[in-house]
């Protein structure tokens, strides 16, 4: 006897099985309700790549006001306020910053801190790729 043929007996001797009265009430009844879908927190650095194009245009802008001397601008301080006050803080600002940066405790503790957070970042990165 072929396999077919046994398949096919097989098949017309078996009667069709039917599911109980009651069948679609318990399973209807025992299945779970989807939970909602919780907000997905953003994470920060898409908020930081899409705020670069802004502040990009808001610095041009800035410094396109601060240098110019345009009669309309008379509430914005010109080109000589920025020449002759602003550089001399910022020269001020930046040898005070200097003098805290060359001591050997300062410089010793942000290379400890930047090779910290280098370090975390790396395994932040290499440990979300193996996830996925």
């Amino acid at each position: 006897m072929r396999t077919d043929d046994y398949l096919r007996e097989l098949i017309e001797k078996s009667r069709l099985e039917s599911p109980s009265d009651d069948f679609v009430e318990h399973v209807m009844s025992n299945i779970q309700l989807a939970p909602d879908e919780a907000p997905v927190k953003r994470p920060f650095y898409l908020y930081f790549k899409t705020a670069i194009p802004y502040a990009a245009v808001m610095l041009v802008l800035i410094f396109i006001f601060a240098t110019s001397d345009l009669p309309f601008f008379n509430w914005i301080p010109g080109k000589e306020y920025f020449l002759k006050s602003l550089f001399t803080t910022f020269g001020s600002l930046f040898t005070t910053m200097y003098n805290v940066f060359a001591s050997k405790y300062v410089s010793l503790g942000l290379l400890i801190g930047f090779s910290a957070g280098l370090l975390f970042i790396i395994d932040r990165w290499f440990s979300r790729q193996s996830s996925v």
